[in-house]
């Protein structure tokens, strides 16, 4: 989508800083914590008319709640809350308290969030603060695993379990994570939890500086003191190459692995450089088929991929989407294209095809394989799809559990009285094949597990099934 929800930080925990490890018992209550900042105190009505305007905004902003939600049980849920303020709460208790309604939108796109996320965090780890090192995933027994330990102590591996950390159990610590976060399905909150924990676990927990982890492995349990990472949000090390990646993997196979579809001015330069620069690259090797890796792409602006993308590999013009639903908000009235009377819903067919022609003779002469996993979101959602529908890709992977048919169009704003942020769609688009799928998540032609903690076997597997359909 035009854009993507932005939710406590766009940006992906990168490298983890050195630590220490060893066997190590603590008396928690002596650990200094830094927490995030307390914010304002709110008063209890004041939290209470930030429920009544929620209900508001799903009236006036959203296009078509349901289409996400179960309307009668959110409605209960707000009203359980309002009833249950009797005191006033700092916004980060606010935030702890209202972002309980986060699962129940059932959207990726929709979320109450803690103000100025990165602002706040980065001038923690400014000020000498740390946040957990560890990249995980969370499985759906709710254990966690971790994935990366880049610059840590080798006593801990990837594929460990962390069993506890700063003595809380890991269940509860999942349990609080996920009460609290945003996402379509079950298995779109795991992703997306696995993948902002560090973030959402300094919101919830706070900064012991040095992270005492309980691990378990197949040498039975242990417990180390990690320290925590350094690493700001959105630096200014965030460059191209941390994004995308192209390689050639023999038997005339291309790889490109494509993790955003979203970037600052500067860098869209550089992007459309790298895309032309590879499918170059890929016509002088002579590629017959390519790999296109976007199983870390929570999407983005859709004109990424149909510049960037689609002419080198489809062989005709194709649809976007079949219909769209959209709230005409003051934003979406000078977006355009659709036009009416603020405040109103206009829906319809949409037959514009994405145009093909801008290749420069570099398109492949074979299939385009799009690899897709757990992150797999929004725009890229739409890049799945549209692709898939029309025949011009073979969709690989596994699916990341969201809806085949996306909402979008984000509006941020800011609630009265806590002025916690709340995030909503104002457009509803259908997959071209139509709305039979649309509450189902996309289904790949070729299922191939994504292993988190080792990328590279998924892309093995699918360079060799390339080899054998040929």
């Amino acid at each position: 989508m035009k854009y993507i929800l932005i939710v406590l930080s766009i940006s992906i925990l990168i490298s983890c800083t050195n630590g220490q490890s060893a066997k190590v018992t603590i008396d928690r209550s002596k650990a200094q914590i830094k927490r995030p900042p307390l914010g304002d105190l709110i008063t209890a009505n004041d939290l209470k008319k930030d429920l009544t305007e929620l209900r508001v905004l799903l009236d006036s902003v959203h296009p078509e709640p349901s289409f996400t939600m179960n309307i009668a049980e959110v409605k209960f849920q707000l009203k359980k809350l309002a009833e249950a303020i009797t005191t006033p709460m700092t916004q980060l208790e606010a935030w702890k308290y209202l972002s309980q309604l986060n699962p129940y939108f059932q959207d990726g796109h929709m979320v109450i969030s803690y103000p100025e996320f990165t602002t706040a965090l980065n001038h923690h780890i400014d000020n000498g603060g740390r946040i957990f090192p560890l990249k995980v995933r969370i499985d759906k027994s709710h254990r966690i695993y971790v994935t990366d330990v880049k610059s840590i102590d080798k006593k801990i591996n990837v594929g460990d379990r962390i069993t506890a950390i700063n003595g809380v159990e890991a269940s509860n610590i999942v349990n609080d994570i996920l009460n609290r976060m945003h996402g379509d399905t079950v298995s779109n909150r795991l992703a997306f939890a696995s993948e902002r924990f560090a973030k959402m676990y300094w919101l919830l927990y706070g900064d012991t500086g040095y992270y005492q982890i309980d691990i378990k492995n197949d040498n039975g349990q242990n417990n180390y003191s990690v320290v925590g990472s350094d690493v700001k949000l959105g630096g200014s090390n965030h460059n191209i190459d941390e994004f995308t990646q192209r390689k050639l993997l023999g038997n005339n196979i291309g790889y490109l692995r494509i993790d955003r579809f979203y970037y600052t001015p500067d860098q869209e330069k550089a992007y459309f450089n790298f895309m032309e620069e590879s499918w170059q690259e890929f016509y002088n090797a002579k590629v017959q088929d390519v790999i296109i890796d976007v199983r870390n792409n929570p999407g983005g602006t859709d004109h990424y991929w149909q510049q960037g993308i689609a002419p080198y590999i489809a062989n005709e013009p194709f649809l976007f989407v079949s219909q769209f639903k959209v709230r005409l908000t003051e934003r979406n009235l000078r977006l355009g294209p659709v036009q009416g009377e603020l405040g109103t819903i206009m829906e319809g067919p949409y037959d514009q095809l994405i145009s093909v022609k801008k290749h420069n003779d570099l398109r492949i002469s074979g299939k385009a394989y799009l690899l897709m996993g757990p992150l797999s979101y929004s725009s890229s959602v739409l890049f799945l799809t549209a692709l898939q529908d029309s025949k011009q890709a073979i969709i690989a992977g596994q699916s990341s559990g969201a809806r085949s048919c996306t909402t979008g169009r984000i509006e941020t704003s800011n609630l009265p009285g806590s002025k916690l942020e709340i995030t909503l769609p104002t457009l509803i688009l259908t997959r071209p094949s139509g709305k039979e799928l649309c509450h189902q998540p996309i289904q790949p032609d070729i299922f191939i597990t994504d292993e988190p903690s080792d990328p590279a076997m998924a892309i093995k597997k699918l360079a060799k099934s390339i080899i054998n359909r040929r």
